[in-house]
């Protein structure tokens, strides 16, 4: 024998010792009954289940209104019930302490922000509709399109989408046909 075929009959023995000493020691000791006192249990077993009613919970179980609080639209604060009023000054403001007094104007000054330059407008794409394709069939004509396709109708009521790629332009007509025809200028 060679010595790859000991070494996995030697694996295989000892695998299947620990899975005998696995499932040897799963079994030992007594079985407990399983208790048949839970909801499942009953109703797996058929027999007539106990369950209490559903009640209502005693008290107001809804949770209080709350203040009204800022937004966006109404931006000014509206202090809770039992919250703390905040302090005029806070340790480390950098806002000077005249500012913080009551009755303050603290408005920001109005300053002219520099606009950024505009970005060049690129030129509007040439458009797609009404470019005549010759095909051996007849003239295909686009109605239509996306980046990179255009949608064709032949006067045949066949239709389809035209892919231009570079100098051929692939037509995958709607009957499953695939035709290769140069690209018009």
């Amino acid at each position: 024998m060679s010595a790859f075929t000991q070494t996995g009959q030697a694996s295989a023995l000892l695998l299947l010792l620990g899975l005998g000493a696995c499932t040897a020691a799963s079994f030992t000791g007594p079985r407990e009954p399983v208790p048949t006192d839970s909801l499942t249990a009953q109703r797996i077993l058929g027999t007539p289940a106990e369950v209490p009613p559903l009640l209502p919970a005693p008290g107001n179980v809804w949770p209080t209104e709350e203040q009204p609080r800022a937004t966006l639209g109404s931006p000014e604060i509206v202090p809770r019930a039992g919250d703390p009023v905040p302090p005029l000054a806070r340790r480390g403001s950098s806002t000077p302490p005249d500012l913080l007094a009551p009755g303050t104007d603290v408005s920001p000054a109005v300053r002219p922000y520099p606009t950024a330059p505009m970005a060049p407008v690129a030129p509007l794409a040439p458009r797609r509709e009404g470019q005549v394709i010759p095909t051996p069939q007849g003239p295909a004509v686009t109605t239509g399109g996306g980046a990179g396709y255009s949608t064709y109708n032949t006067p045949g009521g066949a239709s389809g989408i035209a892919v231009p790629q570079g100098a051929t332009t692939t037509l995958l007509g709607q009957d499953g046909t695939v035709r290769q025809v140069p690209t018009p200028r």
